[in-house]
């Protein structure tokens, strides 16, 4: 099976944008047993087998800036063959966010190389209990050279196309048909973390839960050609927050629509249990069947029971009214519309069959005796 033509159109609409070549130095050394001297380093000087030889706080700039570019695909992006599948709407945003941080990146490290061996000296005469300890962190200090090779700040934006080759291009025919799951799962990762704050029992909601939400949903709309039950579930996320206010604490009614939304949201199971349901009220998930016509006998002196006779579910349904004034229902006939799964035979023709003539208390006009004809069955299977 080669790549279908649906999902090329999807290759057609995102760039793989990759950040594997953002380095950080971790500036740790694995610890030795001749460091230790019969005692346990402290906390902030060894752990996990690996010793610091500079003050972690002088990385934590840098590792910031890797949440922050992490954060900023994330936002509107999927991840995609070991990076992210983006809009190419959005990919100029991304971009420009991305420069942003890498000029920030190395105006750090610009700062920080020239202070590198100062601050190893500082380091080292933290005042460690031992003086082993001070030794070992001056003997373990990374060269300036391998510690400028080891901070970079890099990533790369690309197309992606399928191969001609039948099988490769049918393996990636396979990771472009997962990226609508891959999506439901990132969106029930965010909700269960917003559920994980005690949304559920705080009896209020916030702006800033619903800007995640609002966050949530934008990432969907932005990615909405994946699926139409992408499109589906942004636009019923989209109608919820519509019905909220802007600002302020959201409470009572409105906040238990906000707790059923994102729970609703919190699982992947329960994010296609709703889009399942949302599809049945769209009409988008009913099989149609040739429409099945019941007409009632225009002579009013002797009105007529319609019966279905090869389904019984129909038969048992659809009762000729009491009285020639009376209507069939129509939660009835709604009734027979929507239950598919009762009839299993092909469509039958109907054929009215006579009923025993009521017995009328008073005469009526011909006009007033007429039966109103009873609404046409359409839409269900026999």
């Amino acid at each position: 099976m080669t790549i279908q033509t649906n999902e090329i159109k999807i290759l057609d609409q995102i760039l793989l944008v990759d950040l594997s070549a953002i380095h950080l130095w971790t500036a740790r050394k694995k610890l030795k047993a001749e460091m230790l001297e019969g005692k346990i380093p402290p906390a902030d000087l060894a752990s996990l087998g690996s010793m610091r030889v500079i003050d972690p706080e002088r990385l934590k700039p840098f590792e910031k800036i890797k949440r922050q570019a992490i954060k900023a695909v994330e936002e509107c992006g999927v991840k995609f063959l070991g990076g992210y599948a983006v809009s190419q709407d959005k990919i100029q945003e991304v971009v420009d966010h991305l420069e942003a941080l890498k000029t920030q990146f190395y105006d750090l490290k610009s700062n920080f190389l020239p202070n590198y061996d100062r601050w190893v000296s500082d380091w080292v005469n933290q005042g460690w209990e031992k003086v082993e300890w001070r030794e070992a962190i001056r003997s373990s200090a990374t060269p300036k050279a391998e510690v400028d090779a080891g901070l970079q700040f890099g990533y790369a934006a690309c197309r992606v196309a399928p191969d001609g080759d039948k099988h490769l291009s049918s393996t990636l025919g396979g990771q472009v048909r997962g990226l609508a799951d891959q999506l439901f799962a990132e969106t029930a990762d965010t909700a269960e973390r917003l559920l994980e704050t005690g949304l559920a029992t705080r009896g209020h909601v916030t702006q800033n839960t619903l800007n995640t939400v609002r966050k949530m949903n934008a990432k969907l709309k932005g990615l909405m050609f994946l699926s139409s039950d992408v499109k589906g579930l942004s636009d019923h996320i989209e109608a919820t927050l519509a019905a909220l206010p802007t600002s302020g604490v959201v409470n009572g009614v409105q906040y238990g629509a906000v707790v059923t939304l994102i729970s609703s949201l919190s699982t992947e199971e329960s994010i296609k249990r709703l889009i399942k349901h949302l599809n049945i009220a769209n009409g988008s998930d009913e099989v149609v069947a040739p429409a099945v016509e019941v007409q009632l006998p225009t002579e009013p002196a002797a009105p007529q029971e319609p019966v279905v006779e090869a389904v019984e579910a129909v038969e048992q349904a659809v009762e000729a009214p009491a009285s020639p004034d009376a209507p069939v229902s129509e939660p009835v006939m709604a009734e027979i519309v929507h239950t598919p799964a009762e009839v299993t035979e092909s469509p039958v023709a109907v054929s009215p069959e006579p009923a025993p003539e009521p017995e009328p208390e008073v005469a009526k006009p011909a006009e007033e005796t007429e039966p109103e004809p009873l609404p046409q069955a359409a839409g269900f299977w026999f």
